[in-house]
């Protein structure tokens, strides 16, 4: 049976984040674990790229989830990639159909299904978190600006 067929019968797609297999559901807006369904990643937690068509995020292989960088993050975690996969249209082109009240088949021509569909992977090292976390050291050593003691 083909993927578009698996679809229509109600199988969700599927994608590989670092090794782990989650399964792509555009009506609640996440990718759920398939090992640990209470593990889910929100697509409204992830940052779009820049040609629009991809989703970026920090993710930690330990707890599988997303990690967010934050000016309070002063150590590089040593368990976190950076993951890029398709945009919703990429991921489940039959599942935004039905979102817009479209035929399923609408979207397959620009997007069409692929069999195994996996995350594009990168390093910590080359994510340029390291960078921004000895910034974040960095200003943690400094005093506030426009935050003077005064006496009472």
């Amino acid at each position: 049976m083909d993927l578009l067929e698996q679809r229509k019968k109600g199988i969700l797609p599927q994608i590989d984040i670092a090794g782990h297999r989650y399964t792509v559901d555009i009506r609640l807006n996440e990718l759920r674990n398939s090992d640990f369904p209470n593990k889910r990643l929100g697509l409204d937690e992830m940052v779009t790229s820049p040609d629009g068509r991809h989703y970026l995020f920090f993710y930690n292989r330990e707890s599988k989830s997303i990690l967010h960088a934050s000016v309070d993050m002063v150590e590089v975690p040593q368990k976190a990639v950076l993951v890029e996969i398709p945009d919703e249209l990429g991921l489940d082109p039959v599942g935004m159909a039905r979102k817009y009240g479209l035929r399923d088949e609408y979207f397959l021509k620009m997007h069409p299904y692929k069999e195994g569909l996996m995350a594009r992977i990168t390093s910590i090292e080359k994510s340029g978190l390291p960078e921004y976390v000895a910034n974040n050291q960095k200003l943690e050593g400094q005093p506030q600006q426009g935050m003077k003691s005064r006496k009472l």
